[in-house]
């Protein structure tokens, strides 16, 4: 994994032992329409110390993810290992050494992202980062499927946050090369996730961050088409129909082309936007999903969205029209 050898160029000082930290075990409920460990979550947060007690919140909290990740390291087997650094819990068949630089750059990078993004990005909640890191794309799968509808297609991935229940990140790791970019991404997720972001905000914001701390990986997706192909393709694809999955936030989670050309948007008006940070914080601390950031908008940087699609795509009907949108705003997961 040449990745990790390129993580922090010396020992990995983040992973600490955490002999004071209690990791005593509880009698967590669990679902029973799992295919591995997943915990009741509201059954776990019933059940949890009262509010304003933030010392006994993050106890509870701590073991509480260390008794699910421990149960779903005895369903994987012994190549399976857990390790815990001061904000992270990781459960992977890496080495010991691989284990402790991953949870090293979790840290730096959590560091990171925080103080690029002061005024937006927060330590919230109790209790650890949880990182689970599955050996191949079967078992990876057979995980993530726990989340999705039963029916339907969805766009394929080697790593995402999941916001569900316990939020935490989910990779897999058959593809190592990916991984030092997905954490940046999928932690800037966890680190906005009290916000209501509109979906290509939170994605345009986790790209931007992830090519600033991670600016020598290289894309695969990028290269595949010149200038004027990529062009001619973003042409065809955004309609007046189109633009509106990307508004609410569906087009994201498209299984064709469109998925990696919401990406790519996403990036570009975000970009645009970031030109101005303290605009920007402004605006990342006012826009909701449930009109795509529009009133934000007006309010704030003194454009439409229309007009910021315009920017990018040339004229047409870009604004968004949340009556438009059939189901929620909210994806759920990135």
């Amino acid at each position: 994994m040449g990745f990790l050898r390129r993580l922090l160029g010396s020992k990995a000082s983040a992973a600490s032992s955490g002999s004071t930290r209690d990791l005593s075990p509880l009698p967590l409920t669990w679902r029973d329409d799992t295919t591995m460990p997943i915990a009741d979550w509201e059954a776990a947060r019933e059940s949890g110390p009262p509010r304003g007690d933030d010392g006994a919140a993050n106890t509870y909290w701590w073991r509480a993810a260390w008794t699910w990740v421990e149960a779903l390291r005895v369903h994987l087997g012994s190549a399976y290992a857990i390790e815990h650094s001061d904000n992270f819990v990781m459960l992977s068949p890496l080495t010991a050494k691989a284990r402790q630089l991953a949870l090293a750059y979790c840290e730096r990078s959590r560091r990171r992202i925080l103080q690029s993004l002061q005024g937006v990005a927060a330590s919230w909640g109790h209790g650890p980062h949880v990182v689970l890191i599955f050996d191949g794309q079967d078992a990876y799968y057979d995980y993530i499927g726990n989340y999705y509808p039963e029916r339907g297609e969805f766009a394929m991935s080697s790593g995402m946050f999941l916001q569900h229940g316990y939020g935490h990140f989910v990779f897999d790791a058959s593809e190592p090369t990916t991984m030092e970019p997905i954490i940046v991404h999928e932690l800037t997720h966890c680190l906005l996730a009290p916000l209501p972001l509109p979906a290509w905000l939170n994605e345009g914001t986790a790209v931007n961050m992830e090519k600033q701390l991670t600016p020598n990986w290289q894309d695969p997706r990028q290269g595949i088409f010149t200038h004027r192909e990529h062009a001619k393709q973003r042409a065809k694809f955004w309609t007046a129909a189109t633009i509106q999955q990307f508004w609410s936030g569906k087009s994201f989670l498209r299984p064709d082309e469109g998925c990696s050309l919401s990406y790519d948007l996403a990036e570009e008006l975000t970009r645009l936007i970031a030109r101005d940070f303290d605009k920007y914080r402004a605006y990342m601390n006012a826009a909701h999903r449930n009109d795509a950031g529009e009133k934000a908008a007006r309010a704030i940087l003194d454009f439409t969205l229309g007009d910021l699609a315009a920017a990018v795509l040339g004229p047409g009907e870009w604004a968004p029209d949340a009556k438009s949108w059939r189901e929620g705003t909210e994806r759920g997961q990135f």
